[in-house]
């Protein structure tokens, strides 16, 4: 029996509730949990689980998101195993990718499965290892919460009773998934529902086997995407092909539905899957007005109000129950108790393919950052930063002037490759795509301007713009 607990953290999820924040490039579990200086949600997840009875965590996460995820790791001094997906689905087939790397070491390792994107307050982990024993033994073992509220939006377990052979485990009668109001009401008033947590252990052996049992064919295809995977400094990188073929589904109504090896453990602890800027607010500290004030913030007259600002000054008089959050190229401002509508606003812009759904402003990419600093009546103003030794690729547009504000770079638009160093200034071609290299050790950053072809219409733009 492997001595100690793996914690496995599943990266996943959009988080689109928490827009303008999450966005999909950088998703809910990579934002910090308060204001500036306090951890990731992701940094959280990890932390929470480290030193005695633990080892180095396991990360399950999109392959997209690995730059994000490894900076992340190294900002808290963490070493993880970690597996890329090449694509999302769901919690099943990710469990399954780990529990099968865990177990070419040790069939018998145990595998706690933690959500990335939680709050969790209170002594979690002396139930986890005091449970170690039962997984060792062949539970799955799903940790609840006792609810505090009719809640519709989580899952709900119910306890069949007390297992005798293990202090504190619990058999598990029924899974009861999201139900209406009525129904919420009659399982907390119960006294013996739980809230799904989200967090499950067992033995990377009792998984494989108990997944084999319900879907072999997917199981089948995560053991082709490791044995065909790409092993790199980043990471596990899994095969698309063979991945692509699993079935899209979490490892809950898979294998906990539906084995007889499952088990419920009762946690005492203040929980929240932060699932709303409501949630958010509400885990959050507030001032004697009820206030969560993140950022340059000043609030007059205002009560139970949580605004967040990310880097301007944001002012509010007057407000009750009010929720603002301030980003660089997006704001959100919505009532109390309305936030699990904020989804619709993200849904909505994906659909019309909107970058705000995407990525912030200035998002940190393989070779740098751009940042948009005004575009309007035809007039585009951004800032270009390349990390040392990258090269980034400018899209071809009319009236395109590149100003180097600091390093040296090389333009080449794929007739010439020309050096220019801090100060220049160089039109670049109105039909051809350029790249730009930043030969130095340090960043170089640039200053791109674009105008209206014709100089009355830049004239005009500038003005418009007050950059006259």
């Amino acid at each position: 029996m492997g001595a100690l607990i793996h914690p496995l953290v599943i990266c996943g999820g959009n988080g689109t509730r928490l827009w303008p924040v999450s966005r999909t490039q950088s998703p809910k579990q990579f934002q910090r949990v308060g204001g500036a200086g306090t951890p990731s949600f992701f940094q959280s997840a990890i932390d929470r689980h480290r030193g005695h009875g633990f080892a180095d965590p396991v990360v399950v996460s999109s392959a997209r998101h690995r730059d994000t995820l490894h900076g992340q790791l190294r900002d808290i001094g963490v070493n993880a195993r970690t597996i890329l997906e090449p694509m999302g689905r769901n919690t099943g087939p990710a469990v399954l990718a780990a529990a099968m790397v865990l177990a070419e070491d040790d069939p018998d390792a145990v595998m706690l499965v933690v959500p990335s994107d939680h709050v969790i307050d209170g002594d979690i982990n002396a139930t986890i290892r005091a449970m170690k024993s039962a997984a060792d033994a062949g539970y799955i073992i799903t940790f609840g919460i006792k609810p505090r509220y009719a809640e519709t939006g989580f899952g709900y377990i119910t306890d069949g009773g007390p297992i005798i052979e293990h202090n504190g485990l619990h058999a598990v009668e029924r899974f009861v998934e999201k139900p209406p109001t009525r129904k919420a009401r009659l399982l907390v008033e119960s006294d013996i529902a739980y809230w799904a947590s989200g967090i499950s252990m067992f033995s990377a052996r009792t998984i494989i086997a108990e997944y084999d049992k319900v879907d072999p064919d997917t199981v089948r295809a995560v053991r082709r995407s490791i044995e065909r995977a790409v092993e790199t400094e980043e990471g596990l990188f899994l095969d698309g092909d063979s991945f692509a073929e699993c079935n899209n589904a979490p490892t809950e109504s898979m294998v906990f539905e539906k084995t007889d090896k499952i088990a419920l453990a009762p946690l005492d602890v203040d929980w929240s899957d932060v699932g709303s800027w409501t949630a958010m607010y509400g885990i959050s500290e507030s001032d004697p007005a009820g206030n969560v004030l993140q950022g340059d913030v000043i609030a007059v007259e205002t009560q139970n109000t949580m605004v967040r600002s990310d880097n301007r000054l944001v002012t509010v008089v007057g407000l009750t129950d009010i929720i603002i959050v301030d980003t660089d190229d997006a704001l959100l401002v919505t009532k109390v108790g309305h936030c699990q509508s904020v989804k619709k606003v993200a849904e909505h812009l994906k659909k019309t393919e909107r970058v705000e759904a995407e990525k912030h402003a200035g998002t940190e990419t393989e070779w740098g950052n751009l940042r948009k600093i005004v575009s309007k009546d035809g007039l585009d103003l951004s800032a270009l930063r390349i990390k040392p030794g990258a090269v980034a690729k400018v899209e071809a547009k009319p009236g395109r002037e590149v100003i180097v504000a600091s390093g040296s770079v090389t333009v080449d638009d794929g007739e010439q490759a020309k050096t220019f160093e801090a100060g220049a200034r160089h039109m670049l071609p109105a039909a051809r795509d350029v790249r730009i290299a930043n030969r130095g050790s340090a960043y170089a950053e640039l200053i791109f301007l674009t105008l209206p072809v014709s100089g009355e219409e830049a004239m005009e733009a500038l003005r418009k713009s007050n950059y006259a």
